[in-house]
């Protein structure tokens, strides 16, 4: 491109019109594609959703804190790393607080959130309060253990996370949808106990074929209870190509003579449904249904009543009319598009989605393991330091009376470091009594056995990998429920 640039007489710069442009667009491009868009295969989340968790974690707002409002949360996002419009902020942070959207909210709100008829029903900032769900602790729970790469905010004060270090993926659990340049996202939601399954299956074999896991990734699994009706082969080669279209429709019940909707696809209002029915009872498209009623309240989120004109219509034929002309039955598409872990968008069937996951999660294991081993090391020499200090403690008392820079002759006389010189200069005059030593001896057998644990573990890819295995089937135990979606 530099090449285009010329210089005239006056010493200003030229370069072409469409040369400019072009790189201009492909600049744009580049960003709403890796840095707004797309969700990534790490933690599963948008730069906006990951801001958000993280500046809620720094405000202290866990699941066990009191509630803070919104508009605090808010400010701090945009004031410190996403230098974006507080709306379209608040607006993302809904999302994931709305039981009906997310499978696992990572929010917990509370007042007005919006509700499934109307989602973007939900209060002003200033009104709704919030803080983070358990869930959340998966994504953020490793943080300030050396686990990810850190890089400074939009103005260079503060660092920022580049990724959450989640313990389990997120992007098959709870989805997401995007559109960048040239290219869009849709990942449906998965339970979580299956996929944690499937990733304990790849680590014990990790040339299993995408039938077995199949086998135990059924389907996705929305947070409405409505059936997936989707072919199992349109499924296994949605999941061969990472591309495709699922199908979810309504449940219904026959309650007397009347018909109770009970249950409605991912995404569908109920609301609009009864006007879909409506509109075409008063065209007369409808002359088998005489009357139609919204008796959904707390207990019951979705019932929907549909009173046929008398017994003898067949119930089943009038769903099949409404499941073809209403929101009854719905379609989505599926698009396994996201950022690798070369950072890079790419388009992924499930098991190499799984498989560059597990990648990721072991990077991360062993970043932590060799940060905790570190500090651990750095703490057994200190305590060595002190152990000499407390076996030749009169000597020491004598040097560090008499000396000018008893720190220089400490480290001559006793061939320690700097920092255990530093450390026993640092010690109180209480510290110097018989039980201290003691403590220390204890300490050190302590971490000494730790340090040949974290050895074992780093030297050994078995034991490493039965390592993550078992914290990836704690987390399911500890975050994990029952399927939602039925496959019919």
């Amino acid at each position: 491109m530099n090449q285009e640039i010329t210089v005239n007489e006056d010493g200003v710069e030229q370069i072409a019109l469409k040369t400019y442009t072009q790189q201009a667009y492909l600049n744009y491009s580049m960003y709403v594609i890796n840095d707004r868009a797309l969700p990534n295969i790490g933690d599963g989340l948008k730069p906006v959703q990951r801001r958000i968790i993280y500046a809620m974690s720094e405000l202290g707002l866990k699941a066990s804190a009191k509630f803070k409002k919104s508009a605090r949360t808010i400010g701090d996002v945009i004031g410190k790393f996403h230098p974006h419009g507080d709306s379209a902020c608040y607006e993302a942070m809904v999302l994931m607080a709305q039981s009906f959207t997310y499978r696992y909210p990572l929010v917990d709100g509370q007042g007005n959130w919006g509700s499934q008829d109307d989602p973007k029903s939900f209060a002003a900032m200033r009104y709704t309060e919030s803080r983070l769900q358990n869930y959340a602790d998966m994504l953020l729970a490793e943080l300030g253990q050396g686990t990810v790469d850190w890089r400074p905010n939009f103005d260079g004060t503060l660092e920022e996370p580049e990724i959450l270090p989640a313990r389990l993926p997120n992007v098959l659990l709870n989805g997401g949808s995007g559109i960048a340049v040239g290219m869009a996202t849709d990942i449906p939601p998965h339970n979580l106990n299956e996929v944690a399954k499937a990733c304990v299956h790849l680590l014990d074999n990790p040339k299993a074929s995408l039938t077995e896991i199949c086998k135990i990734i059924k389907g996705p699994d929305f947070p409405t209870e409505a059936e997936l009706i989707t072919p199992k082969n349109e499924i296994i080669e949605l999941y061969k190509t990472g591309r495709g279209s699922l199908k979810t429709r309504a449940i219904y019940l026959k309650e007397n003579s009347e018909i109770v909707i009970i249950a409605l696809p991912y995404q569908v209002s109920g609301a609009k449904v009864l006007e879909q029915i409506a509109a075409q009872m008063h065209k007369k498209k409808l002359p088998m249904v005489v009357d139609l009623r919204d008796e959904s309240d707390h207990e019951n989120p979705t019932r929907i009543v549909i009173v046929p004109r008398s017994n003898r219509i067949d119930v089943d034929a009038v769903m099949s009319h409404l499941f073809s002309t209403t929101d009854l039955e719905k379609n989505y598409r599926v698009n396994f598009n996201m950022i690798g872990n070369n950072k890079q968008p790419q388009v992924k069937d499930i098991v190499s989605l799984l498989k560059e996951w597990l990648q990721f999660r072991t990077t991360t294991v062993k970043r932590r393991l060799q940060y905790r081993l570190d500090k651990i090391l750095d703490r057994l020499h200190i305590l060595d330091g002190l152990l000499i200090a407390f076996l030749n403690i009169d000597e020491i008392i004598k040097i560090i009376r008499k000396e000018d820079k008893p720190k220089s002759t400490l480290v001559k006389r006793f061939k320690i470091s700097e920092r255990q010189a530093d450390a026993i200069l640092d010690l109180r005059l209480r510290q110097l009594a018989k039980l201290e030593e003691i403590k220390i001896k204890a300490e050190q057998k302590e971490l000494n056995t730790e340090r040949k644990t974290l050895d074992a573990l780093l030297k050994s890819s078995a034991r490493l990998k039965t390592f993550i295995k078992n914290e990836i089937k704690a987390d399911a135990a500890e975050f994990g429920d029952a399927r939602r979606t039925p496959i019919v």
